[in-house]
């Protein structure tokens, strides 16, 4: 059984639907924070920097970064046909983009939403938060360039575009971001088509 520790709305939502979406037999643990901002202890034993999501897999050994996961669980649940595998077409592209959204989109949202800390200029926050919109924006906009006519990223459903989906819900604006770029909204909306990934989204009231 795979064990994730998840906040509702978080990174996990995406390592959540995917898990939904693959079959895969799963437990979540949605933790909350103790008055002084920190952990239970008992996260802290499992993961000590107490980041989410974590993942346990069903070896016992435990997993960080959300795009690692969600490529790992892709590829041990073949037949969900979550991401092309190694040595089939489409592959380098799952990566690419994968790796694109974790390392653009998930950054930029990390300085609009915690801009204090990516500053030691006690004023300097909101000029990060404004660079940090101002990124996502862009991002977002290479993301659908990319995207173009098609529906999904990779011509068919994967793991990329539920991750994209959960990206589109920390948009500064997201209503202002489909506006800007309807094909995203295509995407965000055959993603929800699924019911896996819309039951995990509407636990996570999103």
């Amino acid at each position: 059984m795979y064990k994730l520790y998840a906040r509702n709305g978080a990174g996990s939502v995406a390592v959540e639907a995917l898990l939904a979406a693959c079959g895969a037999d799963y437990e979540v643990t949605v933790l909350d924070r103790k008055p002084d901002g920190s952990f239970e202890d008992f996260f802290i034993a499992i993961n000590p920097k107490a980041e989410v999501p974590t993942l346990v897999l069903p070896d016992g050994s435990v997993m960080t970064e959300s795009a690692a996961m969600m490529i790992h669980i892709a590829e041990q649940f073949p037949r969900a046909g979550m991401a092309p595998l190694p040595g089939e077409a489409g592959r380098a592209q799952f990566l690419r983009w994968q790796v694109y959204l974790a390392a653009a989109l998930y950054g930029s949202d990390l300085r609009l939403f915690y801009p204090q800390r990516f500053t030691t200029d006690a004023g300097g926050a909101d000029g990060v938060k404004a660079r940090a919109a101002e990124m996502m924006l862009h991002e977002f906009a290479i993301y659908a360039d990319a995207l173009g006519e098609k529906t999904f990223m990779l011509g068919r459903f994967s793991a990329v575009d539920i991750y994209a989906a959960m990206l589109c819900t920390w948009a500064p604006d997201m209503g202002a971001l489909f506006a800007r770029h309807p094909n995203l909204k295509r995407m965000y909306d055959a993603v929800l088509a699924n019911e896996a990934v819309k039951k995990v989204w509407a636990r996570n009231e999103m």
